[in-house]
């Protein structure tokens, strides 16, 4: 079945959660509003497939999505995943890039699509916005490139470098993530993340709260163990 797809304007709904775009004079902001797309795309739908051309900016404005890739042995490993008020951009600014990733939805998501074309054009005038914006782009190349080297380690190193990349990417002792998408991000097992997790706590380096929620109490300590 295909996806519904909503011909409205969705940029309003997410331009707070981008600081660049938020500060775009009105005129500005008008063209991309009136030329994005809403589309509402069922679970295991691709928003992008490995090897495209990198063509649009997606927000996410509800769901979540994966970033995926196969290895030699066609194995799955999971780069990302991006939930609501998170925005896919890798790539955008750079000419002719191609995605080094597939996008595939983990449940059914709402999904905000602006036009390369539309993006750039808006941006052209500002030399310092386009600047920052490709800084930004090359960073969460580097922050997925540092997710997938997660795969490579052992589940207890893998577990604590994935937490440490947590706190510093969304600046809070605290991570909120279920333990499924945990575990989907490093490749590995749920039962053998929850063993790994009572691990940690039992080293008195993290407390768990409720299903979704870990406090680091020990950054130092964490930090040591990927050393």
């Amino acid at each position: 079945m295909d996806d519904y797809i909503y011909n409205i304007d969705c940029f309003d709904t997410a331009a707070e959660q981008i600081p660049f775009l938020s500060s775009m004079p009105n005129t500005q902001k008008k063209l991309l509003i009136d030329n994005s797309t809403k589309k509402a795309k069922r679970k295991g739908s691709f928003l992008f497939r490995e090897g495209e051309t990198v063509d649009a900016l997606y927000i996410i404005l509800d769901g979540r999505v994966k970033l995926m890739r196969y290895d030699s042995e066609g194995r799955e490993q999971i780069v990302g995943i991006f939930s609501k008020g998170e925005t896919i951009w890798e790539g955008l600014l750079i000419d002719d890039s191609q995605f080094p990733y597939s996008a595939v939805c983990l449940e059914k998501s709402l999904i905000c699509i602006i036009n390369k074309s539309d993006f750039t054009k808006v941006l052209s005038d500002s030399n310092i916005a386009l600047n920052i914006i490709a800084m930004l782009s090359r960073k969460l190349h580097d922050a997925n490139e540092r997710n997938l080297l997660l795969s490579t380690r052992d589940p207890k190193t893998r577990l604590a470098a994935f937490l440490i990349y947590r706190q510093k990417r969304d600046h809070a002792d605290t991570i909120d993530l279920q333990l499924s998408d945990i575990a989907a991000s490093l490749s590995m097992r749920p039962e053998t993340v929850s063993r790994k997790i009572t691990e940690l706590i039992d080293e008195g380096l993290i407390r768990r709260s409720g299903k979704s929620s870990i406090k680091i109490l020990n950054f130092e300590g964490l930090e040591g163990l990927t050393i």
